[in-house]
């Protein structure tokens, strides 16, 4: 077994207690576009500008929106999650991060910007 191997299966096997220990949940994010978002980005505002789902039952994370958005989110710290999805053919990256005071959900499209983050209803 190569180094990377056992560092793949070290970091795996590290990250399995979190997921069985996280506590079944919903929370429901409204998010809000970023002020500082350019003009380029409101097309995005009508699929994002909504109610947001994240739902973690028996260690595995969705989010759902009436936008649109349906994806399986990856655990990637205690506590955070991220996925990435496509919307209009521009990739979205999708951060939920439960640990945080408040609890916050962060959806962005770095190549221009755009940022659109919420805390629970």
């Amino acid at each position: 077994m190569t180094t990377v191997e056992r560092a793949l299966l070290f970091a795996f096997a590290a990250l399995l207690p979190m997921t069985a220990a996280a506590q079944d949940s919903v929370t429901r994010f409204q998010l809000k576009r970023d002020p500082k978002n350019i003009q380029s980005c409101t097309p995005y505002d009508s699929s994002l500008i909504r109610v947001h789902t994240f739902t973690l039952k028996d260690g595995q994370a969705r989010i759902e929106s009436a936008g649109g958005i349906n994806d399986k989110m990856m655990l990637v710290r205690p506590n955070v999650y991220e996925t990435v999805f496509s919307l209009s053919g521009v990739r979205m990256h999708v951060v939920a991060d439960l640990g945080s005071t408040p609890r916050t959900l962060t959806v962005t499209e770095r190549r221009r910007g755009c940022q659109y983050s919420g805390t629970p209803e």
